[in-house]
């Protein structure tokens, strides 16, 4: 049952024409159960009805004409409870409802199962037979786990319907649903970094060039002969010669006689190149998978390996013929530091991650790049990005393929208003973040992404907050040596004198691998990472202390920050090993050396109940807003499936916040805050009103936050921190807060 539920799934998820695909499935679903009839209504929300799709055993020309309400007959029945409904004779229930055009008289036993996906009905799933009967366990557990399987498919499939029509002028826009991951909005072309050479990746695209197709598909064929040539050769003496008649086999699969006739042929019929070869390869594959025969079903893998041999030279040649955009819209499952670093800044307009959520890695880069993106976005596999041309709204989290021209014009004005206002904003950048009663604030920038923006605002601002030295780890092949270190270190020093740089030592591990340090771990962000990972290792915690201690030898403005600090003795153990540096770099340049300050992360929540002890062993703190919510509220910051859960607004953060600021405001122990709630006007609000006086943020948010503080008072934040502290949702929260900046008259100069 398990190979017969995947292949059906496979079927509809492959198939770009949502009609077709739901006639392959009722067929499919029909067959695998031996049952009569199998039919699919999907739900028309706009209309408040279910339409019947597809169907194998009623009335074909009922299809597309038949609805039913929301609220009417069996059909809405399952779509009301969310279950599935098993009846003997269905036509004796009351809520049975009489379609004559679908002719049902003849069969009694139904049973319905609803499409759920995101707490979303999307349509109802039945089978029917004539004889008065309630249908197996077995077969409503099938018909229950193919719904589910099929409502991620399904969700987005009239997207991925619109995507595969090419360029043509009958193509309509469409439009993907994310997670924003940073404001503002950018229109420019999709470019796909790093596509998998694997046939699970692609969705099937239309061509309206044959031609070009074929010259790509013949060309990935010869290197890829050739690459079997050369395989051959090498393992001639090696292996027998029935071994290496495997070589041979390839090499007349790829023949025009053989898989490559009918890949021509899929061509000429208007599929683009990889699509062809994904139809016929699995195609093929299946047929050896279904036989008997052990020998002959092992083939069937064979084919694979070759198909995605071709896919792979396939993709290389449209990477080299496809030339950076000028406006370019970097799309990836997991947009990396590295991906960033290998796109021209002044192309690069947006982002758009496939996984990930509003606080991972990748919507930290786009924020300090200060470029619009959006996050966890479903409906299209990721090679169908390539070339399309796009609106990113990082506002509301949509994405809009192929706008129509009063689209792209009414986005295009937006655009404008944007800079407008970010103009407005600059206009004060180099006046104190004071507010209008006087209480004055330091507001330092986040840094260390290697990025244009991050010392745009060097002189309006008071230091660094968070300099994250990971970046030079994670886009090398190997550890930084200690002068490479040195260098980086240095230059982040000098660029800031006089002012606080404050260095976060390694952190590394959850979503931010090391490419030659592999972490494999069910669940990272629980796992090796921040100081667990370089007290294991002082070897790495050394030479990175040792560095930066040098690097500070003619600034003296280093503050040293300790990342994902749970317990007391990894305080101890590290300030051992930072006094043991101090010791080594004073010998060896023959001066005494005096400790740099040091500080602790405050993000995992049991160090928050130890600022007493916290606050004799060390200099300061810093709040680290992303990883305390994310630990606080038990949510994955990286999951799409519960993004909506991630919220830093939500009452039990703020309540925790509020109780840190108070005891450290007593202990007079110095602390900043440097998560992503520092640079959110709602969030700087309620956070100076708790006590707070120190924050750090990305560059590009630094003009907006200064020119908001300017234009409040302080007394008037304790009465928004007090009702805010009281509502029992984040949404209630920034009501409150919305509420508070209408009556200042500021809201239409803070879009966010």
């Amino acid at each position: 049952m398990l190979s017969q539920l995947r292949r059906i799934v496979q079927d509809v998820a492959q198939e770009p024409v949502l009609n077709q695909a739901l006639a392959g499935l009722v067929t499919n679903v029909k067959q695998a159960l031996q049952t009569e009839c199998c039919s699919v209504y999907l739900a028309d929300y706009d209309q408040q009805h279910f339409m019947l799709m597809a169907t194998d055993g009623l009335n074909p020309d009922a299809i597309g004409v038949v609805a039913i309400g929301f609220s009417e007959g069996l059909i809405g029945w399952v779509g009301q409870r969310e279950e599935p409904i098993n009846l003997a004779a269905a036509h004796k229930h009351p809520r049975f409802k009489v379609s004559p055009e679908v002719s049902e008289d003849r069969f009694s036993a139904f049973l319905g199962c609803p499409i759920i996906h995101h707490r979303k009905v999307l349509g109802v799933l039945t089978i029917q037979q004539g004889t008065q009967r309630v249908f197996s366990e077995d077969e409503e557990s099938f018909l229950v786990t193919l719904g589910a399987q099929l409502a991620s498919v399904l969700a987005n499939a009239e997207l991925r319907q619109a995507a595969s029509q090419g360029t043509g002028p009958n193509r309509r826009s469409s439009q993907l649903n994310g997670l924003p991951g940073a404001p503002g909005i950018a229109i420019g072309e999709a470019y796909v970094q790093h596509p998998a050479s694997d046939f699970n990746a692609v969705s099937l695209q239309r061509s309206e060039e044959p031609e070009k197709e074929l010259s790509r598909f013949y060309r990935a064929v010869k290197i890829t002969k050739a690459e079997f040539k050369r395989l051959s050769e090498r393992m001639a003496d090696h292996l027998s010669a029935d071994a290496l008649a495997i070589f041979d086999v390839y090499q007349q699969l790829l023949d025009a006689a053989s898989l490559g006739q009918e890949i021509e042929q899929q061509i000429a019929d208007g599929w683009c190149a990889k699509s062809a070869l994904k139809r016929v390869v699995e195609k093929f594959a299946r047929q050896f998978d279904d036989m008997d025969d052990p020998y002959l079903r092992e083939r069937g893998a064979d084919i694979r390996d070759l198909g995605e041999r071709v896919l792979t030279h396939l993709l290389d040649t449209e990477k080299r013929l496809h030339k950076l955009p000028e406006h370019v819209v970097l799309v990836a499952e997991n947009v990396t530091a590295t991906m960033l670093a290998e796109v021209p800044r002044q192309q690069l307009v947006a982002i758009v991650s496939l996984k990930g959520s509003v606080n991972s890695h990748a919507a930290i880069m786009a924020r300090a790049l200060g470029v619009p993106a959006v996050m966890g976005v479903e409906g299209l596999s990721l090679m169908q990005w390539q070339g399309q041309r796009l609106i990113v709204d990082g506002y509301q989290g949509h994405i809009l393929i192929a706008p129509a021209e009063a689209i792209y014009t009414e986005y295009q004005q937006l655009i404008s208003e944007d800079a407008a206002l970010s103009a407005h904003y600059q206009k004060e950048i180099d006046l104190p973040a004071e507010t209008s009663c006087g209480h004055r604030y330091s507001l330092m920038i986040n840094a260390g992404l290697a990025i244009d923006p991050e010392h745009s605002n060097k002189n309006s601002c008071d230091g660094v907050g968070l300099y994250r030295t990971e970046f030079p780890f994670i886009i090398r092949n190997q550890f930084p040596t200690e002068q490479e270190q040195v260098d980086l270190y240095r230059v982040m020093l000098e660029a800031y004198p006089d002012k606080p740089v404050v260095m976060r030592t390694l952190d590394v591990g959850g979503d931010k691998p090391l490419p030659y340090f592999a972490i494999v771990e069910e669940n990272p962000f629980l796992g090796w990472r921040g100081i667990r990972l370089t007290l294991d290792h002082p070897e790495i915690f050394l030479v990175q202390i040792r560095a930066m201690l040098k690097a500070n030898m003619n600034t003296g403005n280093l503050h040293i920050l300790l990342p994902m600090i749970s317990e007391l003795p990894e305080v101890d153990e590290s300030l051992r090993l930072i006094k043991q540096a101090c010791f080594e770099v004073g010998d060896e340049l023959g001066t005494a050396l005096q400790r740099p300050k040091v500080g602790v992360m405050i993000e995992v929540p049991s160090i928050m109940y130890q600022l007493n002890e916290l606050a004799s062993r060390v200099d300061f703190c810093s709040v680290g807003t992303n990883d305390l919510t994310q630990y606080l509220l038990a949510v994955d910051r990286n999951n799409p499936r519960v993004a909506s859960l991630y919220d830093a607004m939500h009452p039990s953060v703020l309540r925790a916040l509020h109780q840190m600021g108070q005891q450290v405001q007593a202990l007079q122990f110095p602390t900043s805050i440097c998560g992503e709630l520092a640079g959110e006007p709602a969030g700087v609000l309620l956070l100076a009103a708790m006590g707070f006086d120190s924050f750090s943020m990305n560059s590009s948010q630094l003009a907006k936050i200064k020119w908001l503080i300017r234009r409040v008072e302080r007394e008037e934040l304790q009465s928004v921190l007090m009702d805010a502290l009281q509502c029992d949702s984040p949404k209630a929260v920034r009501v409150r807060v919305h509420r508070f900046l209408e009556q200042k008259s500021l809201t239409a100069q803070l879009r966010s």
